[in-house]
């Protein structure tokens, strides 16, 4: 089992990142393409895989948050799929072995009385898009040896049962992310202990009861216990919390409890 940290929103390059990853005693940073210092515009390759080497770090790779891969407009899907393939074949240069995407619930329609997503009037629609670009980018990814985790977030029933169809997805694994599962009253809990290794990297955060992205051991989350499953599944943990100052404490925690 090993333990990184995301890129962090107060740095500005890479190499901060790596440095803080190595000071603290972690063994991957993942990078996250919502940065726009992590974007391959910005970078050297030779030099991040000289950096990461100099310093034992390995890299994961967080998908773009706002891209959409069950869109109805078939533009967007060539788009979106070209996207991931420009930053698998990027990840594959820098060793990256681990792809973190999400699921999105689509644009919400606010009726008198509730709300409701656009995607819930033909679900199945929905699906068919959605699995369709799976299969498309996991083919990507598998050809550059590459694995793709879809991460739970807090999303809508709907949403939910797209996690059970995509598990039908041969080499398609799967980010458990305990600070949104526990936000959304563990929905998806009993769905990823029945996947047992298809869940290969977690992200890994408390929650306080208002907010996740807390810093380890300031919530209600039992740590213990999903420390433990990611043990079990020899995963990847990401010690998901966004500053400086809370991943350091966070690291501090684990090392006093002696689970790092």
């Amino acid at each position: 089992m090993k333990f990184g940290m995301p890129t962090l929103i107060e740095f500005n390059s890479v190499e901060e990142n790596i440095n803080l990853c190595k000071e603290l005693g972690l063994d991957f940073v993942e990078l996250n393409m919502n940065m726009s210092y992590c974007l391959p515009s910005n970078n050297d390759i030779e030099n991040i895989n000289k950096l990461t080497h100099d310093n034992n770090i390995e890299l994961t790779m967080h998908f773009p948050e706002e891209i959409d891969f069950g869109t109805p407009f078939d533009i967007m899907k060539v788009a979106n799929i070209k996207l991931f393939e420009e930053l698998c074949v990027y990840g594959s240069k820098l060793n990256v072995k681990k792809i973190n995407v999400h699921l999105l619930p689509g644009t919400v329609i606010t009726l008198p009385h509730k709300k409701m997503f656009a995607y819930e009037k033909n679900c199945g629609l929905f699906f068919n898009n959605l699995t369709h670009s799976f299969k498309e980018i996991v083919d990507i990814a598998n050809k550059l040896n590459v694995e793709i985790c879809i991460e739970n977030t807090s999303v809508p029933e709907f949403l939910r049962n797209a996690f059970e169809i995509l598990t039908n997805i041969d080499h398609l694994a799967f980010t458990y992310d305990i600070g949104h599962d526990a936000k959304a009253n563990y929905y998806v809990e009993s769905i990823y202990k029945k996947l047992g290794k298809k869940v290969t990297h977690m992200h890994f955060h408390d929650y306080d009861g208002k907010t996740d992205h807390q810093a380890l051991f300031k919530g209600n989350i039992n740590l213990l216990e999903k420390l433990n499953m990611a043990k079990a599944n020899n995963m990847t943990v990401v010690i998901e919390v966004k500053s400086k100052e809370a991943l350091k404490q966070s690291a501090e925690e684990l090392k006093i409890r002696n689970l790092i």
